[in-house]
């Protein structure tokens, strides 16, 4: 996936949103730590508080070098009471953006994809946290769209690395069949994909292609709805319908 059409954040953007996406994260959970959390049925507020803090620890001891990989003694930390979670959380994300600011994006480190570097995890922790930023709010009833520039180069993560990541890890899931040609647009950052499936492989390519299925919204109801957040209301779609059916279904994650 190379070209023209490659959404612009840098070291210092991803950094910026891992800082503010992270404290706006804590601020929003300070009063409702026991709220319902729609979006990750199986937790509330402090539940997820936890999810991000772990994450951060973990990403941190790759990026720091103190563990090589998730089978070189990494431990998890013990969940703090809740009255110490945020202190605990705030105190990490401190932490890991100390880490990932010293370091060089090129430096070569373990991750799950094919892309082994610093600046990986550099993306991945601003858009992972960004997420769940916007899961915290919507939770407590103040839900706002992510930032134009975040949620387009969430939509390039998710394609470039999340599509078909069940079969590059080896886990079992269903398989996917042909997905017809499915291209997305941004109204607002002016960004393409156009996306399918042969059957057998994901084909990624950021240029526009006639498609069976064209879908349109602002780059955060993307971004959302490929993340199961939301679903397609707030999107523009015309032609095949069931297409897109099938792509969102192929495309899940859990």
């Amino acid at each position: 996936m190379r070209g023209a059409n490659v959404p612009n954040m840098d070291t210092p953007r991803y950094l910026t949103v891992l800082r503010e996406s992270g404290t706006l994260l804590a601020d929003a959970a300070e009063d409702r730590p026991h709220a319902h959390v729609p979006t990750c049925p199986a937790w509330n507020v402090a539940d997820l508080v936890w999810h991000v803090g772990e994450t951060h620890h973990f990403w941190r001891s790759i990026a720091s070098g103190e563990i090589k990989d998730p089978g070189d003694g990494y431990t998890q930390p013990e969940r703090p009471e809740d009255e110490d979670l945020l202190g605990w959380y705030r105190k990490g994300l401190d932490e890991t953006l100390a880490v990932l600011t010293a370091l060089d994006p090129a430096e070569p480190r373990w991750t799950w994809a094919p892309q082994k570097d610093v600046a990986f995890i550099q993306r991945r922790m601003a858009q992972e946290t960004a997420v769940h930023a916007w899961d915290v709010l919507n939770a407590i009833g103040s839900r706002a769209p992510l930032p134009g520039d975040v949620a387009t180069d969430g939509v390039d993560e998710f394609l470039t690395f999340f599509l078909g990541l069940a079969e590059m890890l080896g886990l079992e899931r269903d398989p996917v069949g042909p997905v017809g040609t499915v291209l997305l647009r941004t109204t607002d950052t002016g960004h393409v994909w156009s996306v399918d499936h042969t059957g057998q492989h994901w084909r990624v390519s950021r240029s526009e292609t006639r498609a069976s299925t064209a879908v349109e919204g602002t780059a955060s109801d993307l971004l959302l709805a490929l993340w199961r957040r939301t679903g397609t209301q707030a999107l523009g779609v015309s032609g095949d319908q069931e297409a897109l059916t099938r792509f969102l279904k192929a495309a899940e994650t859990e």
